[in-house]
């Protein structure tokens, strides 16, 4: 699925005209401890506007790829950003409940804003199954048995301008019903507190514009695929329109 969000392409500016971009990509060479500090994202071998869609989630993500570049650098040249996201909800009586994260006031990106209970980044290495069950212990504290529920949604392309930069990302959308067993807590300092929401309320968090952009993207594959519960039928049909459009 592709969204697009540009209202002209041709205005993105470069930030800079000359770069020795070899001091930014091909980093297989360097030191294992180097590579645990920063993070590094694969570029495969398709255009920015229309990415790789299509990926085994058990296998490890860098195969194919042409070069690794630190994840900070993706937007300056407007390569391709991967991530994983996942909703997690409930049900209380006959109400949908959504489980998000508080993003700590501490991130230089979206700070105090609600987020995904589980979201980050795609590095290379990992496996994006792999990846999700990092996220979920680092975010949530949910150990593997508990995020391996989670049933596997669409892919989601989407683009947008950000200030200078042109941003092009995918979200491997993921969808895990709490147990009662899962009690949330943050592992790695991202995360200052968690809200558990109705779905009919939400409303009330987008017209703060409390909620971190990019999360509305699998809230509304969430929709999709709980269609008949919250959302009306013309409304869907509507948005599955949008989202295949460019498929």
């Amino acid at each position: 699925m592709h969204i697009s969000t540009l209202s002209s392409i041709p205005n993105i500016k470069i930030p800079c005209k000359h770069v020795d971009i070899s001091k930014i990509i091909d980093f297989t060479n360097q030191s294992a401890s180097s590579k645990r500090e920063l993070e590094y994202c694969p570029i495969f071998d398709f255009e920015s506007l229309k990415p790789k869609l299509k990926f085994d989630h058990k296998k490890k993500f860098c195969n194919g790829r042409k070069f690794i570049i630190e994840r900070k650098f993706l937007s300056k040249f407007g390569f391709p950003a991967y991530g994983v996201h996942c909703n997690v909800w409930s049900k209380f009586k006959n109400s949908t409940i959504i489980h998000l994260a508080k993003r700590s006031c501490k991130l230089d990106k979206f700070p105090g804003l609600y987020d995904n209970l589980i979201a980050g980044g795609q590095p290379i290495d990992l496996s994006i199954k792999k990846n999700f069950y990092k996220e979920a212990f680092e975010e949530a504290g949910l150990n593997q048995k508990q995020a391996s529920h989670a049933k596997k949604s669409n892919t989601v392309h989407y683009q947008h301008n950000e200030n200078t930069n042109f941003n092009s990302a995918i979200i491997f959308n993921y969808h895990l019903e709490k147990s009662d067993d899962m009690k949330f807590s943050n592992q790695d300092g991202e995360v200052e507190s968690f809200l558990s929401i109705e779905i009919a309320k939400l409303y009330k968090i987008l017209e703060k514009n409390s909620l971190k952009p990019n999360c509305v993207i699998p809230l509304i594959d969430f929709f999709i695929l709980k269609e008949s519960d919250f959302v009306p039928k013309s409304v869907i049909v509507e948005i599955k329109r949008l989202f295949n459009k460019n498929e």
